[in-house]
């Protein structure tokens, strides 16, 4: 049919070229067109018609998908209708034998959009990994009939609404990581019929009532469920509104010496107490909720062109940038949502091109914490003053009305944690040489903070996340200071308890009290991480109750420290490998005292690793 009406338009071509012999007619201009227009459309459908070369519905799904997104950085470009065969588009994984797609990853792409609920026509999916973009909209529901799906990341996402129920389908999954979002309602209880799941995160959202209990839902804790102001449960050792009082089993007492009139009103006065009680803390749970949820919604994802004022003042720490403050104020208040490359504790960071391609980054913090400017400024001025090749470059800060920006250099590479972590199945994994000069460089700048600045600096949060790395794989130590600088008073200098669950040192988490022991501790974490290539919560041992120190410490005690390296880093001397597990044992020990200072980590480091071992150290993975 197709080939019937090609031939039919081509003599209408022929006779009206005949009619009109000069092919600079304005008119067969127009003609050549609607006949070029028609042979493509005949094209599509000689292509769809034909099943030897029709895209795969698994292709087809996969484009409604890429059809529902903005990808103004081209990440999908090899996504293309006229493929058959969609196995070798960008992020996607194929089994090798049916050609259907079994992984979907595309984390830290800069996607924005809804999540197209044709996804869920791929129905042997085994791993979806969106984390870290920019998608917004519900959860698609329909994702439950993927029933082969094992892990879900749909983290660090701006995606609203409920957790879908649905999700309680699917019987395969072990991972669900739905955290820093903006999911609203509660926690669905059809999630406690996932008996494979050993890892579950919906923290940092806007999740409120009572955690279920049933089923796989009772082993999590409190690190499942944090930042989510209006949960509560066991779980998170918080008591629900309606559990404020212990169930009474007989009728409320009362004083003897009364008639049973005055008995009865004081009963019915205890009652009304009671509930005025429960209605009041129910009134203040509301408020919090729903203070946390408009500040997600409308606070925390704001442009800081809504910051930049003509109030702003901009401070720069060393004078070597050929730009005036004018120039920078501009570039800052231009950033949106689009130029976020990352967020955490301390705040949200942009991304900041300059007019001559110089890149910096720019972390947007609140305005709480330090009492007074005068205090603030004068923390940053000491922070601005530091110096190390292994610490991030502190450039200047903005002080603006209703937040503040700061500064930095930025790194190309991006953080530690994502090059061990979420490298796309064809990357290169780091070297053990790249993970030991990664380790020594990170050693180096958090020694420089407890021995040789002045005054001295407890970090309180080092992890992987807050690792940089350049284009050299040389190390940086980021988001040193801000711990203490966004406290919220003088008092509590060493008293609050911030950092990361997994790194945190045991006596600090009873204490809060912070120390260059803890962040020793918190060091030997993030070497387990380089020499394992686990992370401090991996599912593979959180389900015996275990971090990756407890997972360490059971092997080492076993005579298993084979078990214990990465696979990936075989090209490793065993007796390099083996020295760093030593060094890092001795920074995880339970008892703060017995552990190293991170100058002897540093001596221990170079002395025993860099004379040993191969000569390519600074070679490995440098370009």
């Amino acid at each position: 049919m197709c080939g019937t009406l090609v031939n039919r338009l081509q003599g209408l071509q022929s006779a009206y070229k005949a009619s009109y012999p000069s092919s600079k007619s304005s008119s067969w201009e127009m003609f050549n067109i609607y006949i070029r227009t028609f042979y493509s459309l005949l094209a599509v459908l000689a292509l769809a018609s034909s099943p030897g070369l029709s895209l795969t519905p698994d292709g087809q799904a996969l484009l409604a998908f890429k059809y529902n997104l903005n990808d103004t950085g081209g990440m999908l470009s090899s996504w293309n209708e006229t493929d058959v065969d969609p196995c070798q588009w960008t992020g996607v994984e194929c089994d090798d034998v049916t050609r259907r797609v079994k992984f979907l990853n595309l984390p830290y792409r800069r996607l924005s959009g809804t999540i197209a609920p044709e996804i869920a026509k791929l129905d042997k999916l085994r791993r979806l990994a969106l984390h870290s973009n920019f998608f917004y909209g519900i959860i698609p529901p329909q994702l439950g009939s993927c029933l082969e799906l094992k892990a879900l990341y749909l983290r660090n996402n701006f995606l609203s609404g409920p957790i879908p129920s649905e999700l309680g389908r699917l019987s395969n999954l072990v991972i669900l990581d739905i955290s820093v979002n903006s999911l609203t309602g509660s926690v669905p209880a059809s999630l406690g019929n996932l008996t494979k799941l050993v890892f579950l995160n919906v923290s940092t959202n806007s999740l409120v009532g009572e955690i279920p209990s049933n089923g796989v839902l009772q082993n999590f804790t409190r690190s499942s469920f944090a930042k989510n102001a209006g949960l509560c449960g066991p779980q998170i050792n918080l008591s629900c509104p309606g559990q404020l009082f212990p169930p009474v089993s007989g009728p409320i007492p009362v004083p003897c010496t009364g008639g049973s009139k005055e008995a009865s009103k004081n009963s019915n006065d205890l009652l009304m107490s009671a509930l005025g009680t429960v209605g009041i803390s129910l009134f203040v749970a509301l408020m919090c909720f729903w203070g946390f949820f408009l500040y997600n919604k409308f606070g925390s994802k704001q442009c800081l062109a809504q910051v930049i004022s003509e109030s702003t003042r901009l401070v720069l720490f060393h004078g070597d940038l050929p730009y005036t403050s004018k120039e920078i104020l501009r570039k800052i208040d231009q950033l949106d949502n689009t130029d976020i490359v990352g967020s955490g504790g301390f705040g949200t960071v942009y991304r900041l091109v300059m007019d001559d391609g110089n890149i910096f980054a720019v972390k947007k913090i609140g305005k709480g914490g330090v009492g007074s400017e005068r205090l603030f400024e004068r923390e940053l001025e000491i922070l601005g003053t530091i110096k190390h090749r292994n610490l991030v470059n502190l450039r200047g800060y903005c002080n603006a009305p209703s937040a503040r920006l700061l500064i930095y250099d930025y790194l190309s590479k991006g953080s530690l944690d994502e090059l061990v972590h979420d490298l796309e199945p064809h990357e290169a994994s780091l070297s053990w040489a790249a993970r030991l000069k990664i380790a020594i460089g990170a050693a180096r700048g958090l020694a420089y903070l407890h021995h040789d600045c002045c005054p001295r600096i407890i970090h309180r949060d080092i992890k992987s996340s807050n690792i940089l790395l350049d284009n050299n794989l040389e190390p940086h130590v980021s988001d040193f200071g801000l711990a203490k600088l966004l406290e919220e008073d003088e008092s509590h200098v060493t008293t609050i308890v911030a950092g990361t669950f997994g790194y945190l040192a045991p006596e600090y988490m009873q204490s809060g009290r912070a120390t260059e022991k803890g962040d020793v501790y918190s060091y030997g974490v993030v070497l387990l991480e380089l020499i394992s290539g686990k992370r401090p919560t991996d599912p593979s041992f959180v389900a015996k109750g275990l971090n990756v120190v407890g997972w360490v410490s059971t092997l080492m005690s076993e005579n298993r420290t084979k078990e214990i390296f990465d696979p990936k880093c075989e090209s490793g001397q065993k007796e390099c490998m083996e020295a760093v597990l030593q060094i890092a044992a001795s920074c995880i020990r339970p008892n703060a005292e017995e552990r190293p200072t991170m100058d002897k980590v540093v001596k221990l480091l170079e002395a025993e690793i860099m004379s040993p071992c191969p000569t390519d150290f600074y070679e490995s993975n440098s370009d």
